[in-house]
């Protein structure tokens, strides 16, 4: 690298949450204060860095991780989730589903005419909304473009691109489902962005072709590229990317970094719990972890409120024992619906980072409910889980862009609407997007009211 390709440094600081009833294994590096490449990030001082080591939870960890209860061995190597609310579908199960969404495809006429029933829009990526609001881009399935609000006098804020996945099909040696809806724009329109965050090693949420073009085209268009953000153990499979190392960051649940992007912002990115699994090939389940994301802005005045947001990516709820849509879980206007043995982290989630401004989470990818509840939420669920992690608005996401299960491709937010109605909730608090469409969600300050 040549001196006028230098990069400008951020000094990443760890917010450490340790999971309840941890214990200390032997040294192993922790994801300490760190240096990270980034053309127009600059360093924290002295003095910020101290104010920004911030603690949740019962203790601070340093030099060293703590083994958590999702850990499945002593290396942090293999994982698992560590709740009753789960259960891994059964080899049979999984058989009969697959048959299902083969022998359904030929009668889903929603699936046929998808470019069509999918609204769609160009993308504007939040250029002409308000710089002051958090603004939030859906570019299909569960790819979701960030821009925090900007700083008084400021262009834009920090910017960051969740499961970015665009391109026309995802799978294991080329089999797996294709894209069916449209894709919303090529990958050398995205505007610069600051951070990508992954949620898990599946192949419709960490696409090594896209991240491959998406960070070439950054660095030809602006010089320099993001920082990727991966949760614990995936790091093998991002490794041939053309990334520099010290650009990526590897998190355990509750891990957390400050970071500051020079002339922009300051921002903090924590890895949270999800409920689901991971698997690149037949052979490595869940020797990857997977996780949920929290993005906060990290504002210069003390008087501001700072936006918030969570991605969900990917994420079962409970264990259901059959086919239900809606009503399956207690609501103020049907308080007799069965209750379920759901995840608790989500209401832990919200406890420790919430609450959020909005929240992206999934609402696809659930039929039949009694093998996929576990691993992917209905709106039902999705409901539910907006209120645990205390989001204000919800976006649906994980839904009309790749054909994953046997429901219409046109369902899920149908059923989302009725979930909202039915939790007594407004329409507009939980919604989607059209895909390419950007909103921008406001930020309610001292004195709004």
């Amino acid at each position: 690298m040549g001196a006028e390709e230098l990069p400008r440094i951020a000094i990443i600081v760890v917010v450490e949450m340790p999971p309840p009833a941890a214990c200390p294994l032997s040294p192993m590096p922790l994801l300490r204060p760190s240096r990270l490449l980034r053309h127009s990030i600059r360093p924290l001082s002295t003095t910020a860095a101290a104010q920004a080591n911030v603690i949740v939870g019962a203790s601070e960890v340093k030099g060293q991780r703590l083994k958590g209860s999702h850990w499945a061995n002593e290396t942090g190597t293999k994982f698992r989730n560590p709740w009753s609310s789960f259960k891994m579908p059964n080899t049979w199960q999984l058989i009969t589903s697959g048959y299902e969404l083969a022998t359904s495809a030929s009668s889903d006429l929603t699936l046929k005419d998808a470019k069509n029933l999918i609204p769609h829009t160009t993308p504007t990526f939040g250029a002409s909304l308000p710089a002051r609001d958090l603004k939030v881009t859906w570019l299909g399935h569960a790819c979701a473009y960030v821009e925090l609000p900007a700083e008084e006098g400021k262009d834009r804020g920090v910017r960051v691109l969740f499961d970015p996945v665009l391109g026309g099909g995802m799978a294991f040696l080329g089999m797996g489902p294709k894209r069916e809806s449209l894709s919303p724009c090529e990958i050398e329109d995205i505007p610069e962005i600051d951070m990508i965050a992954i949620s898990h090693n599946h192949y419709d949420h960490l696409d090594i072709p896209t991240l491959t073009t998406l960070l070439q085209t950054q660095k030809s268009k602006h010089g320099s590229q993001p920082s990727l953000f991966i949760p614990l153990n995936n790091r093998h499979t991002v490794s041939g990317l053309p990334l520099a190392d010290e650009r990526i960051f590897e998190l355990d649940w509750w891990e957390g970094r400050d970071f500051e992007v020079e002339g922009v912002g300051r921002a903090r990115l924590v890895c949270a719990p999800s409920q689901h699994f991971s698997a690149r090939y037949p052979w490595d389940r869940n020797r990857a972890l997977w996780a949920s994301w929290a993005l906060q802005e990290l504002p210069s005045s003390p008087n501001r409120n700072p936006a918030k947001l969570w991605f969900a990516g990917d994420t079962g709820y409970c264990v259901m024992s059959q086919d239900i849509h809606a009503g399956s879980h207690p609501t103020s206007t049907n308080p007799n619906a069965p209750e379920q043995d759901v995840c608790p982290a989500f209401k832990e989630i919200g406890e420790k980072l919430g609450p959020f401004t909005v929240g992206l989470i999934p609402i696809g990818a659930y039929h039949p409910r009694e093998v996929m509840s576990p691993l992917h939420v209905a709106p039902v669920d999705s409901v539910a889980i907006m209120k645990d992690t205390k989001c204000a608005q919800a976006i649906g996401i994980h839904w009309g862009t790749f054909r994953m299960t046997a429901e219409s491709f046109t369902e899920p937010p149908e059923k989302l609407r009725e979930a909202v109605k039915e939790a007594g909730l407004e329409e507009d608090i939980f919604t989607v997007y059209k895909l390419g469409e950007s909103r921008a969600h406001k930020v309610e300050q001292p004195g709004d009211r």
